[in-house]
């Protein structure tokens, strides 16, 4: 399938260069919507429609002609659907000669070979207090991400950015300063805009109870302790955990703004320092040091990126809240003043998570709905797949209920219990030996189905690959599912015809591999028995 599939993408793509002079981003093919229009889809026509004005069946027809030439005897047909889509359908040769692939080569069958360096920071939340639900959507998005690109052959590094020095810093310590007064039985008063909620009394306690000196160092140890508790808990470790007081104190901050000075692309005014930044396509200059002498956060974030780079990186992916659109041009624009390729770096914009008791996310009044409280709801499996059941820029509401559900309706029920009845088939085969079986004898049609589904899973990898969205694998999972069910209850596995048998235990232990992989990657353990 490894090597089908480069054809098949090699084949459209110069198609398409040769043709229309046009460079389509990849995927180039996608799983269609229903198992009736094929085993694969490309929307190449319509895109290239948009871009050369021309009629869009037109297109299609011109480049079903040149598929059909070049995969004569390899499909078993090509198909046309208005209002442009150009639906394949593998052959049997194809299915079972990749079927066996799947059987020998297990989860590698489906591996890529990009071999990009990436580094992805994603949650780095504010070490003021445990992580909220909010952020807690993009510690699971930004793992699943990092599973799905290390699949692929990347190497790559997931990290924690701490902000543990400014304002917010301050007002922390102080609010648990003033706790402490409090548990004294001394006056106290909790600053404007301080931190309010149970866990800075905690602190204050702890910090009582291990008789600590330095309070501002114990606060922040004590806050970063509980987010990595957090985040372990659900799965979700990291590589490096980088302080932003520790960029100050190298001095990595002072030679990014020097580099910037040297190219001319700092000047003051009304005794601020500002960076040029709209020579570079923002759309105003950005202040890096304020009247009072300040550095401003964006300086930090400078020399944060450069150090990024400067590591060896060649792509930095960057998960952010919905209230850091504005912020992507400029820090991209930092970039390339540095000397880099603004394109080196891709941010994701995570949009919020409501839950039905609509309750308010605010660390500082302290009402939060906390990540680990949802996580001990609901366990730590299902919090982390109906965390990707949405696109990474939509709105995801966490169905409590449904993801407590234990039935059909539940989708990570439904691919768990996929899982466990694939174990008690096993049991029943009491150890059966069914290697080197003839896979060919696969006739019936939840048969073939299934195993067109199992080879679907290349491209679903691809296509949550090259978006940075795992809810393509979290939606192919349901197919497989079905389609697993469907075979389950309609065929017999165990029968009186050994080398059928052997057969279909070759299937379901293809179909095994695949689920547990899927599952995997979203940091999701596969069950044994419900």
């Amino acid at each position: 399938m490894k090597d089908f599939y480069d054809k098949l993408v090699n084949i459209l793509d110069e198609a398409v260069q040769k043709e229309y002079d046009v460079k389509l981003e990849a995927p180039l093919w996608e799983l269609p919507s229903k198992q009736e229009f094929g085993d694969l889809s490309t929307m190449a026509a319509m895109k290239l429609a948009s871009s050369t004005k021309q009629d869009p069946l037109a297109i299609a027809e011109r480049l079903k002609g040149i598929l059909d030439k070049e995969l004569s005897g390899i499909v078993e047909k090509i198909e046309i659907l208005k209002p442009a889509f150009i639906n394949i359908f593998f052959s049997r040769k194809i299915i079972f000669d990749s079927l066996s692939g799947v059987l020998n080569e297990k989860d590698k069958f489906f591996r890529r070979d990009f071999k990009r360096k990436v580094l992805i920071e994603f949650c780095s939340a504010n070490p003021t207090g445990p992580i909220s639900i909010a952020h807690g959507r993009q510690a699971v998005v930004g793992d699943a991400i990092a599973n799905i690109l290390k699949f692929c052959g990347n190497g790559v590094e997931k990290e924690y950015y701490v902000n543990d020095e400014g304002n917010q810093i301050d007002l922390l310590v102080e609010s648990v300063a003033q706790r402490i007064k409090e548990i004294k039985g001394e006056p106290f008063a909790i600053p404007e805009g301080g931190y309010v909620g149970e866990y800075i009394k905690n602190t204050a306690q702890a910090y009582l109870n291990e008789g600590a000196l330095d309070l501002r160092e114990f606060t922040l140890a004590h806050m970063l302790n509980w987010i990595k508790k957090d985040l372990a808990s659900a799965g979700i470790d990291y590589d490096n955990w980088q302080s932003q007081k520790k960029i100050m104190q190298e001095c990595k901050v002072a030679a990014a703004v020097e580099l910037l000075r040297s190219k001319g692309l700092l000047y003051d005014k009304e005794e601020a320092l500002w960076f040029s930044s709209t020579k570079f396509g923002d759309d105003k200059d950005r202040v890096i040091r304020k009247e009072n002498g300040d550095l401003t956060y964006f300086a930090y974030d400078i020399a944060y990126h450069r150090d990024k780079i400067v590591r060896g990186f060649d792509l930095l992916i960057n998960l952010w809240g919905p209230d850091h659109h504005g912020y992507i041009n400029r820090v991209k624009s930092a970039i390339e003043a540095l000397g880099y390729s603004r394109d080196i770096l891709h941010v994701i914009i995570m949009q919020l998570v409501t839950l039905k008791s609509k309750e308010k996310m605010s660390k500082r009044k302290g009402t939060a709905i906390l990540f680990s409280e949802l996580r001990e709801d609901v366990g730590k499996d299902a919090a982390r797949y109906f965390y990707l059941t949405r696109r990474n820029s939509s709105i995801l509401e966490f169905d409590i209920d449904l993801a407590k559900e234990a039935s059909v309706n539940n989708p990570l029920f439904y691919a768990q219990y996929a899982c466990a009845r694939i174990e008690s088939i096993f049991q029943k085969a009491q150890g059966q030996n069914f290697t080197g079986a003839d896979i060919s004898k696969l006739d019936e049609a939840a048969e073939i189905n299934l195993v067109r589904a199992i080879l679907q899973f290349s491209f679903a990898v691809e296509k949550a690959y090259y978006t940075y969205e795992p809810v393509f694998i979290v939606e192919y999972l349901k197919v497989l599912a079905a389609s697993f069910h469907k075979f389950y209850e309609t065929t017999r596995v165990i029968v009186d015809d050994q080398e059928l048998t052997r057969a279909r235990l070759n299937l379901i232990a293809a179909t095994k591999t695949v689920l547990h992989c899927a599952l995997n990657l979203l940091g999701i353990t596969p069950v044994q028995k419900m």
